[in-house]
C-alpha cells in the first residue's frame, strides 16, 4: 500500500501526451494547443480610427482654420484617395485611416458649417483616436502558447487573425466499464437486494466536464469472463479503460483478475486513503487502466485525484491537478495519523465546512460539495479554524 503522494507522482510518471490532430477552431473549445501559433498578420492590419469622428493632419490643426471634408471612410469601406492641405474625411470606428491623416478629432468636439470643418477642441495630440498597424500584435509574434486550454476568447483571437485551424491535442478515447449483479438502470423497478447504477451517470459527467463527450459504456454482471472480453475489447479501443466496482477481493471481484490475465502492468494497487483504497492503476501497451472502487462516491473522489490527472496529461494540460487552495476549517474532526482523508466539503465566506455523509455509498453529500478536503496521512486530530488544503471541484 502506497501514499497518496506516491500514486499521484506514479501517474504522472506513466501518463503521455495524445497525438496531435489538426481541427477547425469551430470545434476546438476547451482544446489544449499541441503547437505554438505564429500570427500570419499584424493586427490592426492597418492604421484604423478607434472613435467616430474627423479624420485630419495635424499640421491644419494648428492652423486653425477650416477644413474642407471631402468624404467619409467607414468600416469595411475605406476612403480610397488622399488628402491635401486643409482637408478632411468623416470617419467611423474601425475604418481605415485615409492616406495624409495622422489624427482623429472626435465628432463631440467639432462642428460643420458650411460644408466645412470647424474643430472646437483645443488641446488634441499628434496621432490620437488612432489603433496603429500592428499594435497589438505583430506579423510573426508568437500569440499562443503550446499547452494553453482553447476557450471562447482563444477562439476570437485565432479568427481576427485569420487562422481557420490550429493544431490540438487528441481527445482520449475512454471506455467506462461498471460492474456489478446488483446494479439496475435508473427508470427500472427495483428488485430484491438491487439497487440503482450511478457510477457511469457521474464519472461520465465528470468526463464531459473535461471535454470528453464519446464515453462508450459498458454494464457487466459480475461474470468472470464476460468481464474478461469487455475489458480486453476496452483496451484494443481505446486510451483509456475506467472500471468501476469488483477491484477488491472479494469472491465476485473479478476485474482486477482479469487485469492479471490479460498482462495489465500494475503500477500501484491500494493506496493509504480514505475513501478509495482499493484503488488500481495500469497500463497494457498504450492503454491506461485505472480499477476504481465501486462505492460512487469512492469511485468519483479517485477520479478527481487520480483519473483527472491522467486525462490531463493526455490532453497536453499543463494544469493537471484540481486548483489548491488552504482555507480554515469551520468543523474540526477526528483522524487517526497514517491514513489519508478526501473529505466532501462546502466553501463560504473564505472558510471550508466539512459536509455531512462522508460514507463511501454516500453519494449525497458530493451532490452539495464543491471541494475535497484534503487530509495527509501524517496529520492527526483537526480542530475548527485549522488551516487544511482544499481541492476546487470543476
Amino acid at each position: 500500500m502506497i501514499s497518496v503522494e506516491e500514486a499521484k507522482e506514479l501517474v504522472i510518471n506513466n501518463s503521455f501526451h495524445l497525438s496531435s490532430i489538426e481541427k477547425n477552431i469551430s470545434e476546438c473549445l476547451n482544446c489544449v494547443l499541441s503547437q505554438d501559433i505564429v500570427s500570419p498578420v499584424s493586427y490592426p492590419p492597418f492604421d484604423q480610427s478607434a472613435m467616430d469622428g474627423f479624420a485630419v493632419k495635424y499640421s491644419d490643426f494648428q492652423k486653425s482654420i477650416p477644413l474642407e471634408i471631402i468624404g467619409e471612410s467607414a468600416a469595411g469601406i475605406p476612403f480610397a484617395g488622399g488628402l491635401q492641405e486643409s482637408q478632411s474625411v468623416r470617419i467611423f470606428t474601425g475604418a481605415k485611416l485615409p492616406v495624409g491623416t495622422d489624427t482623429v478629432v472626435v465628432q463631440e468636439k467639432v462642428s460643420v458649417e458650411s460644408g466645412k470643418l470647424i474643430i472646437q477642441d483645443t488641446s488634441p495630440e499628434y496621432g490620437s483616436n488612432i489603433r496603429r498597424k500592428g499594435s497589438q500584435i505583430k506579423t510573426g509574434d508568437i500569440v499562443l502558447r503550446k499547452g494553453q486550454v482553447i476557450n471562447p476568447g482563444t477562439i476570437g483571437l485565432l479568427a481576427s487573425l485569420g487562422i481557420p485551424e490550429v493544431s490540438v491535442f487528441s481527445t482520449p478515447r475512454v471506455t467506462l466499464i461498471v460492474t456489478g449483479n446488483e446494479l439496475i438502470k435508473p427508470g427500472n423497478p427495483l428488485n430484491d437486494g438491487q439497487v440503482y447504477e450511478s457510477n457511469s451517470y457521474c464519472v461520465n459527467a465528470a468526463l464531459e466536464s473535461i471535454n470528453i463527450r464519446s464515453v462508450e459504456i459498458i454494464s457487466v454482471r459480475d461474470d468472470e469472463k464476460q468481464i474478461k472480453e469487455k475489458i480486453k475489447s476496452a483496451v484494443e479501443n481505446s486510451d483509456l479503460v475506467l472500471a468501476t466496482g469488483g477491484i477488491s477481493v472479494g469472491k465476485y471481484d473479478f476485474v482486477g483478475k482479469a487485469f492479471h490475465e490479460l498482462g495489465v502492468k500494475n503500477i500501484f494497487y491500494k493506496i493509504a486513503q480514505k475513501p478509495g483504497k482499493p484503488l488500481f492503476f495500469g497500463k497494457l501497451n498504450s492503454c491506461l487502466l485505472f480499477g476504481l472502487p465501486g462505492n460512487p462516491a469512492a469511485s468519483l473522489s479517485c477520479f478527481y485525484e487520480y483519473v483527472l490527472p491522467a486525462v490531463r496529461i493526455m490532453q497536453g494540460n499543463q494544469n493537471i491537478f484540481l486548483q489548491k487552495q488552504m482555507l480554515p476549517i469551520v468543523n474540526g474532526t477526528p483522524k487517526k495519523e497514517g491514513l489519508s482523508l478526501f473529505l466532501k466539503g462546502k466553501i463560504s465566506n473564505q472558510k471550508v465546512e466539512i459536509l455531512f455523509g462522508q460514507e463511501s455509498s454516500n453519494i449525497n453529500s458530493f451532490s452539495a460539495a464543491d471541494c475535497l478536503i484534503y487530509l495527509p496521512a501524517q496529520k492527526g486530530n483537526i480542530s475548527a479554524g485549522e488551516l487544511v488544503e482544499v481541492h476546487i471541484l470543476p
